[in-house]
């Protein structure tokens, strides 16, 4: 483990901030502040942000729906992921009343809960096709990494 941390602590910065902006939850949310505290410009770890927030997009636009469902259906996750779903469902009602406007919104938030990735999931449930979807979180990851990017200038870090 030691040999994998030092490993990991000789990738340039830029690996890290691409790599924390696609995980799950932490997003471009977590990955902009990391990126200037590794001595990136603001701009550039947002730009990074982005670019690691939305490359998974595509791919989940095809997995996420069918890989929740199968793991709702295990015992181990069931709880979980039933949990994801209704809370993707009830914001995805809230979101359908301002069409794409509403998700690109709803990412832009920045806020745990409200990322790329639970904004690929409403798109899934309310039908929109990967190119609208995609253009909408789009903008809404940029809206969102505007926001860190000027909180974390302000914060100093």
């Amino acid at each position: 483990m030691s040999r994998l941390l030092a490993w990991l602590g000789t990738l340039p910065a830029w690996c890290h901030v691409l790599t924390v902006a696609a995980v799950p939850v932490v997003e471009l949310r977590g990955a902009i502040p990391l990126g200037v505290h590794l001595g990136l410009r603001p701009l550039e770890a947002m730009g990074l942000a982005l670019l690691g927030n939305l490359a998974p997009i595509p791919v989940l636009y095809y997995i996420l729906l069918p890989a929740f469902r199968y793991l709702r259906r295990t015992r181990l996750f069931r709880r979980a992921v039933g949990g994801y779903l209704a809370h993707s469902e009830k914001r995805a009602a809230a979101v359908k009343k301002y069409g794409l406007w509403g998700l690109a919104l709803f990412v832009a938030v920045p806020l745990p809960g409200t990322g790329a990735w639970t904004g690929c999931l409403i798109a899934l449930l309310l039908g929109y096709s990967l190119r609208s979807a995609l253009a909408a979180l789009a903008l809404g990851t940029l809206g969102a990494g505007l926001a860190v990017t000027a909180l974390t200038v302000l914060a100093g870090l």
